[in-house]
């Protein structure tokens, strides 16, 4: 009876131990957060589009009343990831995107899938203008890499998942030079 308990005992540990050493860990990725500041921040660099008001006095209304509900919750999720870092690489962002204006309307520059832009169709350019292109576009991924992994560090998600961050920043980018 006890070499029948002591087996049972040792095959219990075993099970507990191997259950344990199986658990899966998910790790988050709070994708509606990063959508919300992805767009603040894309706006904030490109200047988003404003849209026309309506005249329509229940939609002001409207407008009013969600505005008393969730501005406050909206204003700190913004403000959760404004920090020094991030309002400077902005000011970057917004400079550099000034100076690639003339190359994003020429279709010079193309918003990639992966949240960083690349240097297309040079052709046209002297070799000056081409050299000029392609370091505004270094300077650019250059200062979304960093402002990732800032906003990545702001709401406290794992390095490993700055892509995702890239890859959710792509999508405002390029919905901003439509």
């Amino acid at each position: 009876m006890k070499r029948y308990t002591k087996r049972m005992g040792i095959f219990l540990c075993i099970l507990v131990a191997g259950i344990y050493a199986c658990v899966t860990v998910n790790i988050y990725f709070p994708a509606e957060k990063v959508e919300s500041v992805a767009g603040e921040i894309v706006k904030d660099v490109r200047g988003g589009q404003e849209t026309p008001a309506k005249n329509d006095k229940s939609s002001q209304w409207r407008q009013k009343l969600l505005a008393f509900f969730i501005a406050q919750a909206y204003a700190q999720d913004v403000t959760a990831v404004s920090n020094p870092t991030i309002r400077a690489l902005k000011d970057k962002l917004k400079s550099n995107y000034q100076q690639m204006k003339p190359y994003y309307e020429k279709g010079m520059v193309k918003e990639g899938n992966d949240g960083y832009v690349a240097a297309t169709q040079a052709e046209g350019l002297s070799l000056k203008d081409r050299r000029e292109l392609n370091s505004l576009a270094d300077a650019e991924n250059l200062y979304r890499r960093q402002l990732y992994a800032e906003v990545a560090r702001a709401l406290n998600i794992d390095p490993g998942q700055i892509n995702k961050v890239a890859e959710v920043f792509a999508k405002e980018w390029q919905k901003s030079v439509r």
